[in-house]
């Protein structure tokens, strides 16, 4: 090949992509907003747009690149966190960083090659492309065996603002990615025509994104005046209990709020009480017989004094295959104020690279033990009811929620340890906060179920089955009690019933884009 025909990267595509890289990353801070979201993947369709406008001039891995740098750089921003807040804990928090980032810059480069091979090949208009493959991108990420991954996903920060997140109870939150892609995607290619002079030509495109925009958000504002909340089914103390709270002193923590729930129980009844995530780092039961340990026989005397049900995290275990090894898990139970011990509900979705697989032991860098992952999502029985409780990371899945309410909860209970984010240590005070909360959010109207979330450190707060969360009930490093309520849950919503049909069929779509980019570059080749 003569040196001027060489196929070259253009410098501009690549500061385009990484422009949306940014934008990305900071829809998943506290200053994401409604309107950012639909913004950020205009410079990156416009790289993909001029590199199939220009194929002369332009690298076959140009979009590969491209989604790279937009998906590395997004994930860079939105999870610095993980630096400041375990760096502390493990000497590997830094690699597990940067693994976590380029594992899903692959994946985006993934994704943007084949949204551009769809384009080129199959014709596909290039945002709709780009949005099926960027959201069958993130579902293939949060179904990775081993290292799943769905802590962030695009258009999320929309779950802060339910008039323009009304579409996740039909297809849950992926439907979020798909629309904001999509309109990004047609926002950056109306522009390039403009840029161009494309006059009337852009005209129709525009019409077209103004209906995309449009329509959801008309839907959303229809759907949240009519939205009849239910009854309430509950009332909760949540017990914030600060660094320090639980632990292995968590028999002496148990106690200590003893006193301050009967107090508040006195002005204002509630119906269960719930402690965060691990706050009681000691299994409740024996794992040979089930029968109560003695930090077990303190929970049930515990409830009995206080006279109503207490939902707590704790541990659990049983023995392993071999009849010798205990295998450990992070669990919740209910003891109710007479009667015994609820199963337990283990966690099942464990953080990559920081929880193990059960077997006694360090696990990834930690001194801690590592943790099994629970296989059974029933909820647990309280009252005449029941209420699904999920741990911490369980609630960046919307398949986890969507079982324990189609099992029978009637609310949703969200418990976390987040000790590792310390108000009193700027650099460790961080957007994991609000990313957290951003999730809460999203189970709630999925299902249009109401949630709390109980948390160490907070933040601790209730969202109605509408969407709506109320402050943070407690400071962030604040002790206390915050008492929340919490709505009967109606009819299942469509995503209830179906499940996430929108990202298993985009991901089949990012598939097949992947054999359709290779049989186009090898044509091309040939050609």
């Amino acid at each position: 090949m003569r040196r001027g025909l060489r196929p070259r990267v253009p410098g501009h595509g690549a500061l385009l992509a990484a422009v949306s890289g940014v934008a990305l990353g900071a829809t998943f801070s506290p200053f994401g907003g409604p309107v950012l979201p639909f913004l950020a993947f205009a410079p990156l369709a416009m790289a993909l747009q001029r590199g199939q406008s220009r194929p002369a001039s332009a690298s076959p891995a140009a979009p590969l690149l491209y989604g790279f740098l937009a998906a590395a750089t997004a994930h860079a921003i939105g999870l610095y966190w993980m630096v400041p807040a375990l760096s502390w804990r493990t000497r590997l928090a830094v690699p597990v960083y940067l693994l976590v980032v380029a594992m899903l810059g692959v994946l985006g480069g993934a994704a943007c090659s084949g949204a551009a091979a769809l384009h080129r090949v199959r014709r596909w208009p290039l945002p709709v492309a780009l949005a099926a493959c960027w959201t069958g991108f993130e579902w293939a990420a949060a179904h990775v065996p081993g290292v799943s991954y769905a802590w962030l996903n695009a258009g999320g920060s929309l779950g802060w603002h339910p008039v323009a997140a009304g579409g996740v109870e039909l297809l849950g939150a992926r439907f979020l990615t798909f629309w904001t892609v999509a309109v990004g995607g047609g926002v950056g290619v109306v522009a390039l025509r403009l840029g161009r002079g494309g006059g009337s030509a852009a005209l129709r495109p525009v019409v077209v994104m103004l209906g995309v925009v449009g329509m959801p958000l008309v839907a959303g504002q229809l759907r949240q005046r009519t939205f009849q909340e239910g009854a309430v089914a509950a009332t909760v103390a949540a017990v914030q209990a600060g660094h320090g709270g639980g632990g292995v002193e968590g028999a002496v923590a148990l106690e200590r709020w003893l006193e301050p729930l009967r107090e508040l129980g006195a002005a204002r009844p509630f119906d269960v009480a719930v402690f965060p995530e691990r706050f009681l780092a000691a299994r409740l039961r024996h794992p040979d017989d089930g029968a109560a340990t003695a930090m077990g026989l303190r929970v049930a005397d515990f409830a009995g004094t206080l006279g109503t049900a207490t939902l707590v995290g704790a541990l659990d275990a049983e023995l392993a295959h071999n009849g010798r090894d205990t295998v450990w898990y992070n669990a919740a139970f209910v003891q109710p104020a007479g009667g015994s011990l609820s199963p337990a509900y283990r966690k099942t979705r464990l953080v990559p690279g920081l929880e193990g697989t059960g077997v006694p032991g360090g696990a990834f860098g930690l001194a801690s033990r590592g943790y099994g992952r629970g296989r059974d999502q029933r909820p647990l029985p309280l009252g005449d009811g029941a209420v699904g409780a999920m741990v911490c990371y369980d609630s960046a899945y919307g398949p986890t929620a969507r079982a324990l309410v189609r099992g029978g909860a009637e609310w949703l209970a969200v418990l976390s340890n987040d000790d590792w984010l310390d108000p009193e240590r700027p650099f460790r005070t961080t957007w994991a906060y609000w990313q957290h909360a951003t999730h809460a959010r999203l189970r709630a109207m999925e299902n249009r179920v109401s949630v709390i979330q109980v948390a160490t450190t907070g933040h601790t707060f209730a969202v109605s089955s509408g969407g709506r969360a109320s402050a943070p009930a407690l400071e962030a490093g604040e002790e206390g009690i915050a008492v929340l309520s919490v709505q009967r849950r109606g009819a299942f919503t469509l995503y209830t019933r179906l499940g996430d049909v929108l990202g298993l069929a985009c991901f089949v779509v990012f598939a097949l884009s992947v054999v359709v980019d290779r049989t186009g570059n090898v044509q091309g080749r040939h050609s």
